[in-house]
């Protein structure tokens, strides 16, 4: 009795198909690997720059300590004082690698994100569209600095930028100039 065609194949055909799918699962198998050393190898550089920007920090930190004490020591306390702020700024600095995003940034631009949206008119007549992810139709980019008060933050690309709050009916953005607290800007929604 002769085989047909198809049945002589057979075999072939199912042995192609499970080396078919034996490469499959390999070749799955190999890029896990490769990302989970991938991951190993990013959270080790990760925590490498962190230490590397704690010890910078720290040294600086003892540097303005140093400084610091000769200015009061020698009765410069406006000196001092500055010094001091610096440190607390610094100290307060989050330290994040360069591709991460800020964890306290990622919370509140999330919160921040719809209750900025939106055209909005400007005490100097400009209409500025607020974008997402930080963005405007226009030469700038904003930002929530503080979401327990509503406050963001606008940069422009000619003028210094502006530190406004957020109204409680989400309709008016008032604030002064961040380098100058005397110069007052608001802007309206208007849409």
């Amino acid at each position: 009795m002769g085989t047909s065609f198809a049945e002589e194949n057979l075999p072939e055909t199912q042995s192609s198909d499970s080396q078919l799918a034996s490469e499959l699962d390999q070749h799955a198998t190999d890029i896990r690997s490769i990302d989970r050393r991938y991951q190993d190898a990013r959270t080790r550089l990760e925590e490498s720059y962190i230490e590397e920007r704690k010890a910078l920090r720290e040294s600086l930190m003892k540097r303005l300590g140093k400084r610091k004490k000769a200015h009061m020591e020698q009765g410069e306390l406006d000196s001092a004082v500055t010094l001091r702020d610096h440190m607390e700024r610094i100290g307060a600095t989050e330290i994040v690698p360069p591709n991460r995003q800020s964890t306290k940034q990622t919370l509140s631009t999330v919160a921040g994100d719809k209750a900025i949206l939106g055209t909005w008119r400007w005490n100097n007549g400009v209409d500025i569209k607020n974008l997402d992810h930080g963005q405007t139709n226009g030469a700038g980019t904003w930002r929530l600095i503080d979401p327990e008060k509503g406050t963001y933050e606008f940069r422009w690309k000619r003028i210094p930028p502006d530190r406004v709050s957020l109204s409680p009916n989400g309709r008016v953005l008032e604030g002064t100039k961040a380098h100058d607290p005397s110069f007052r800007v608001w802007a309206v929604r208007i849409d």
